[in-house]
């Protein structure tokens, strides 16, 4: 299946969708071994554009190929993305009810069916198999620890992967093994869900996060959230490594969150709202929890580790910010700036999880400091603050485990 996934990811990243901004890439294998992939091209009278899987099919006829034997798809985002109605019929064409059609995410393989199971489905994208994704990656958590019930969420920023190794009695699951969930490919990002106890709290470690500039929606961190929430977790403890835009906040220094300013351009709940999870439009009036926030000021003075307060501004990226544009977010209010958190944050507040979130600083901002910023030096001030981070996290829960 590697050179069928290999094909059809080629062409996702050529696909032309600049009104639904939704790529998706296919590739069908014929009885005779050749490969065939396509795009997805929109024009002005969007939706009425060509999908992927019709786009391979044209390349296979062109060739003089009639006979299908394998289909994969490939597309970003929390929903398994299925050959729309016309391309099912069109699939069905050239192959027979047990040809087998891959659906992937840029990261591989996240489940796999036939045409016989996908035809009778509905036209829309996903339809149930969308559903039962979510569902079977809480199966297979449950499976592996059917006893535990984790009270809170942890998911962590980049090169904060090491405070997991703070939780005992621990059961690791792969990013892979778990149905639904994006795979991260950056640096400091292992994909790994660890759950384990911390001070005698159960914890849901997620080691590793998606950014939206590796081509995933915002709706790719639901299912991450929405998993720690049908396991039991009543709080989601955020962390990220940020960039301080306040001279006297320098690298190393941690900072608790205490509001944000979404600059992604995205939000996670665009598209179908499921009132099952949360309201059509939740209050973001106080996402982050104030009386958690008071609590952890006062741990942090207990145990003399300097904690700041402060504004967070997400921003797309994943270049770095420019001094113009640290100076537009000084004006706007922010004391911290990143390229994560937020849609977790949001998601969260959504399926009525509380929420409080802290930052590692890597560097003071551009135009601040004359060094250059760079990946490794994030990894780095990381590393040297987990530590500080780990020892608050675990009075947390102690008191957490007493209260």
């Amino acid at each position: 299946m590697k050179d069928l996934f290999e094909a059809a990811l080629g062409a996702y990243h050529h696909a032309h969708a600049p009104y639904s901004n939704f790529q998706v890439g296919a590739a069908v294998r014929t009885d005779s071994g050749g490969i065939f992939a396509g795009a997805n091209v929109e024009n002005a009278s969007y939706p009425e554009g060509n999908c992927a899987e019709a786009s391979a099919l044209a390349a296979m006829v062109a060739a003089g190929e009639r006979r299908i034997v394998e289909a994969l798809v490939v597309a970003a985002g929390e929903r398994l993305c299925t050959p729309c109605g016309g391309c099912r019929q069109r699939l069905s064409e050239f192959g027979s009810p047990d040809t087998l059609v891959h659906l992937c995410d840029p990261g591989g393989l996240r489940r796999t069916v036939t045409l016989g199971e996908l035809l009778p489905l509905s036209f829309a994208l996903g339809d149930g198999l969308a559903a039962s994704a979510a569902v079977t990656a809480i199966d297979v958590v449950q499976a592996a620890a059917p006893q535990f019930q984790p009270r809170v969420g942890l998911i962590l920023g980049s090169g904060l992967g090491a405070i997991a190794d703070a939780l005992e009695d621990t059961v690791v699951l792969s990013y892979a093994d778990l149905p639904g969930f994006p795979r991260p490919s950056v640096e400091g990002h292992a994909g790994r869900l660890v759950l384990g106890r911390l001070a005698g709290v159960p914890v849901a470690c997620l080691q590793g996060r998606v950014h939206l500039y590796e081509g995933v929606p915002a709706a790719a961190v639901n299912v991450l959230v929405r998993t720690l929430k049908a396991l039991g977790c009543e709080l989601l403890v955020l962390t990220n490594v940020a960039g301080s835009l306040r001279p006297e906040i320098g690298a190393g220094a941690l900072v608790l969150i205490s509001d944000h300013i979404n600059l992604l351009g995205q939000s996670p709940l665009t598209g179908p709202n499921d009132a099952a999870i949360g309201p059509r439009f939740p209050d973001l009036s106080e996402v982050y929890d104030r009386s958690l926030r008071d609590q952890l000021t006062r741990i942090a003075k207990g145990l003399r580790v300097p904690l700041h307060s402060g504004v967070y501004v997400a921003v797309l990226g994943p270049n770095f910010e420019t001094p113009a544009e640290i100076r537009a977010f000084r004006t706007l209010g922010a004391d911290l700036v990143g390229m994560s958190t937020v849609p977790e944050a949001i998601s969260a507040r959504h399926a009525g999880l509380k929420v409080v979130a802290l930052s590692v600083v890597s560097n003071l901002a551009a135009g601040l400091d004359a060094s250059p910023i760079t990946h490794e030096e994030t990894l780095a001030h990381a590393a040297g603050a987990a530590a500080r981070l780990s020892a608050l996290l675990k009075a947390l829960c102690a008191e957490l485990a007493h209260g």
